[in-house]
């Protein structure tokens, strides 16, 4: 493949063996109580210990947690912690967060309306960003697609950070996606569903075909 996946809304062990065998290289969890997706750290690990067979990276999934949540996703084996947030967020939690994880494994995603610049003052905080499609309400999970000219701007301005490309993406569009970003990794989620938090075989399937056959 000429680009990593990560399939998030992960809510059970049959959708995260199919999707592991499919391809993708990370499972989203989404810990985040207001989402449809959600799923408490528990039962997150109940469904990634029953998956020593394959080789992947597990991805904590919440928006503006604390500290004391962020040690819990560490001690039961998170890899990688991606972290939604408001741009007027207080950055000295984000810096909290940064240092509690890692800026190796710390993956931001900020929350940008089409009229911003990205907020350089995180670039040393995360070597991973995550570009969304922009909601007032929401973070993530909308099903609408991201603003990819901003994206393509934001990865030609920082090319040294990996830049991850989510947001409505799905069958109808994900070659289209990925021929006109080249994104280090691309997310799916809402466009790879058959209810929110359950994954449609045939989606899932037919996505990878096409990544494949790029």
């Amino acid at each position: 493949m000429i680009v990593e996946v990560k399939v998030c809304g992960i809510t059970n062990k049959k959708d995260a063996e199919l999707i592991l065998n499919a391809g993708a290289k990370y499972l989203g969890f989404i810990l985040f109580k207001k989402s449809p997706r959600h799923i408490s750290i528990e039962n997150a690990k109940l469904i990634f210990d029953k998956l020593d067979n394959f080789v992947y990276s597990r991805v904590a999934v919440d928006v503006c947690p604390t500290p004391e949540k962020v040690i819990s996703m560490k001690e039961v084996g998170f890899n990688y912690f991606q972290f939604h947030f408001p741009l007027d967020f207080d950055p000295e939690k984000i810096r909290q967060w940064s240092e509690l994880v890692g800026p190796s494994n710390l993956w931001l995603a900020p929350k940008i309306s089409p009229s911003n610049s990205f907020p350089e003052s995180l670039l040393d905080l995360a070597n991973t960003f995550v570009i969304d499609a922009y909601s007032k309400d929401k973070f993530g999970g909308t099903g609408n697609t991201s603003d990819w000219n901003s994206f393509l701007s934001f990865q030609k301005d920082y090319p040294s950070k990996k830049w991850v490309l989510a947001g409505g993406i799905g069958p109808r569009n994900v070659v289209q996606a990925i021929q006109m970003t080249n994104p280090s990794i691309i997310d799916l989620n809402s466009r790879v569903e058959s209810q929110p938090g359950i994954k449609d075989k045939e989606k899932i399937e037919t996505v990878f075909k096409f990544i494949s056959d790029l």
